[in-house]
């Protein structure tokens, strides 16, 4: 009997501990409760973001009159195109309102970008966020304490952009020739041989490029240049026919502290022989390229000399023949 009795309680042991494994967050030993998550919300009952933010874009987090102080902390605030600053209210009787000075322009407020005239005043712990889409510098108040000196700044910087892009080739002694790439819409097309080329990228202001590199399709960077000036030369190899070949530059900056550094990247359709650039070799194209034949190469018509020696010949209308039926892919 006592036997059987020992091995009772043996077994309900067993069972006791095995229901605090299934129940204990970290298992056997475990001796707290699961910690309980916390979820924020703003005023309007929607969740604030509580994460890491993203490469692309940021969360900048402002206290609002920390410990009852008629300030914004901090400021002013140094962010960038698609960033977000989230504000937090430390004490209560106070407004995020858009304007300068201590007047309402309507661009954004607290609690919900709506009539922000009314200068709408929240309490301690609550949250308004906005996300900024243009560059610039944007001045803010709380409508009760503005004439306190109760203001802030928000500036906003704009990645380095490229202005234009060309592709450049020497045609012989006829000089130098370059097919724009447009920087959207469609791409542009480069109807002359390679495998090498040129990628020519402007810029509205001197930067600085880590790298660059051919980030879609077939081609090789061999080299870049022109750090320091507002224009980027990126010379490529091995770049084959028929395709679309896009060349990033990579961790581009104009060296001023407060913008930020981005990555830019330049599209080109390459299809040998598309002289007018419909993105189709037929027999149109043939056609050009043999009334230009003895010609001067200018800049009207140096697609045809397809092989960029400096004059239009039979060589050209052959190149061109052998490329019928070629197409660029989508």
């Amino acid at each position: 009997m006592k036997r059987s009795n020992a091995v009772a309680r043996q077994i309900c042991w067993l069972v006791v501990m095995a229901g605090v494994a299934i129940f204990s967050p970290s298992g056997f030993g475990a001796g707290s409760a699961a910690a309980t998550a916390i979820t924020i919300v703003d005023q309007n009952g929607r969740l604030v973001p509580n994460t890491p933010p993203s490469t692309i874009s940021q969360i900048f987090d402002v206290t609002v009159g920390p410990n009852g102080m008629l300030v914004f902390s901090p400021d002013p605030v140094n962010i960038s195109v698609g960033d977000t600053v989230r504000w937090t209210w430390g004490s209560s009787g106070h407004s995020v309102t858009s304007g300068n000075p201590c007047t309402a322009d309507g661009q954004f407020c607290s609690p919900n970008d709506m009539n922000c005239s009314a200068g709408t005043l929240s309490n301690i712990g609550a949250v308004y966020e906005h996300t900024f889409t243009q560059a610039g510098t944007y001045s803010y108040f709380c409508a009760s304490h503005c004439g306190f000196g109760m203001t802030g700044t928000i500036n906003v910087a704009s990645a380095p952009m490229a202005q234009s892009a060309f592709s450049r080739k020497v045609h012989g002694g006829a000089g130098t020739f370059d097919v724009p790439l447009p920087l959207t819409g469609n791409v542009g097309v480069e109807c002359r041989t390679g495998p090498t080329y040129q990628m020519i990228i402007n810029f509205a202001s001197s930067v600085t490029v880590g790298s660059a590199m051919v980030t879609s399709g077939t081609g090789h960077v061999t080299n870049f240049s022109g750090n320091g000036t507002p224009q980027i030369t990126v010379n490529l190899d091995s770049v084959t026919d028929v395709q679309r070949i896009t060349v990033t530059l990579m961790n581009v900056t104009d060296g001023t502290s407060d913008v930020p550094v981005a990555d830019v990247p330049v599209s080109m359709g390459v299809l040998v022989g598309d002289v007018n650039g419909s993105t189709g070799v037929n027999s149109t194209d043939v056609a050009l390229t043999k009334s230009q034949v003895g010609q001067t190469v200018t800049n009207s018509n140096f697609r045809e000399d397809v092989n960029a020696s400096g004059t239009i010949t039979a060589t050209d209308v052959t190149i061109v023949k052998s490329d019928v039926g070629h197409a660029l892919p989508p």
